[in-house]
């Protein structure tokens, strides 16, 4: 499963669709660094280590975001978080661009897109942007 997240410049007025943000491969301002907010959940995401695992980033490029002492310290349930991503522009089919930030994920048994978008990335992505980014993958 490629799984990102929605991503837009800030000086943009463009709404997104359930399928993401668009944009034009030719802007200047591709790629972008920026932070999602995360919280830290039971019983999976109680240290940067798996929250680091999931965003595929180091526990400390979290833990001095977030302002934690120890990359080590463990989390207090719906501790916030701020976690490092990298957004760009991306070509998804011959009519359509959107921007995102790319990460995989392997989907556990039992899980659909929707489960995996709204519980192990709190809604920083919809099911659908998940569908238009891995059109031929089916969940099991």
């Amino acid at each position: 499963l490629f799984l990102f997240f929605l991503c837009c410049d800030s000086q943009a007025v463009i709404e997104p669709t359930t399928s993401g943000y668009t944009c034009s491969l030719n802007q200047t301002t591709s790629p972008c660094q920026t932070y999602v907010y995360y919280r830290a959940v039971a019983p999976d995401f109680l240290d940067l280590a798996s929250v680091g695992d999931l965003f595929s980033v180091s526990r400390l490029m979290i833990s001095n975001p977030s302002n934690i002492s120890s990359p080590s310290s463990p989390l207090v349930p719906f501790q916030s978080l701020f976690v490092p991503i990298q957004c760009s522009c991306n070509r998804i089919n011959s009519s359509m661009s959107i921007s995102y930030a790319g990460l995989n994920y392997t989907i556990k048994a039992g899980n659909n897109f929707y489960l995996v978008s709204t519980n192990q990335f709190q809604n920083l992505t919809s099911y659908q942007s998940v569908e238009v980014v891995n059109p031929t993958l089916v969940p099991t």
